[in-house]
């Protein structure tokens, strides 16, 4: 295939896993997730707030995929617009399609959506949905594409409460060689939201800092970046 006709951003899934995700409120998410590449189902949807880990389960899920030596990719919604793109369900077991609500709304990406669900499901391949939409949200406007999406497996992936998005924000700092000590571990308790979509747009700063200080985080460095925000 040449680059036009396989414009795709294909993304690193090596970096996470199911081991570090905390899975808080969401044991039976995992569970069914897990078990949907057995099943008989084509579809999965998956959705919930901005922050709540779904991108992280996506890849994982591919991770995961690929041990077992079946072929996924996550794609996109701009890629469901390019029609050469469908030849791509001949060579992959599962599609993943991150960020949908940036589909609802938009007639022709919904009824490329529903034409890539029709396609999947005729070659006998599956798909995870993900996004910070329902299913039955009244944003999905085409209704043959709304039945669609409530046909498969549904779950909203629960918030962490504050101790675990601490810990997930502390994985995360670590594997971005961060040290997060306790007078720092006090400081975030006491002064900031502890939210992940918070937390990560805090971390992102924090290693953008440190890289240009050349130096770990410190309290009069969170303190300035948590007084711009």
């Amino acid at each position: 295939m040449t680059e036009q006709q396989l414009p795709l951003d294909f993304k690193n899934t090596q970096t996470k896993t199911f081991i570090d995700f905390i899975e808080g409120q969401n044991a039976v998410l995992l569970e069914s997730l897990k078990s949907f590449i057995h099943s008989d189902e084509v579809l999965f949807y998956l959705w919930g707030e901005a922050g709540s880990g779904k991108t992280h389960l996506l890849q994982a899920y591919v991770t995961q995929l690929l041990v077992t030596g079946k072929t996924a990719v996550v794609i996109k919604p701009s890629e469901l617009d390019k029609r050469q793109n469908v030849q791509l369900i001949d060579m992959f077991d599962l599609f993943c399609l991150d960020n949908i609500e940036n589909i609802a709304q938009d007639r022709a990406r919904e009824e490329a959506l529903f034409f890539w669900i029709n396609e999947i499901k005729q070659a006998g391949k599956k798909i995870i949905l993900s996004g910070q939409l329902s299913n039955k949200s009244p944003q999905w406007q085409l209704p043959d594409l709304r039945s669609r999406l409530q046909a498969g497996r549904t779950h909203e992936i629960k918030t962490l409460n504050r101790e675990d998005s601490l810990k997930v924000f502390k994985q995360q700092a670590k594997n971005k060689g961060l040290k997060i000590d306790s007078k720092i571990e006090n400081y975030l308790k006491n002064n900031c939201a502890m939210n992940m979509a918070y937390l990560s747009s805090l971390l992102r700063k924090l290693d953008q800092a440190t890289l240009v200080k050349k130096k770990q985080v410190t309290i009069p460095l969170l303190k300035k970046i948590v007084l711009e925000k």
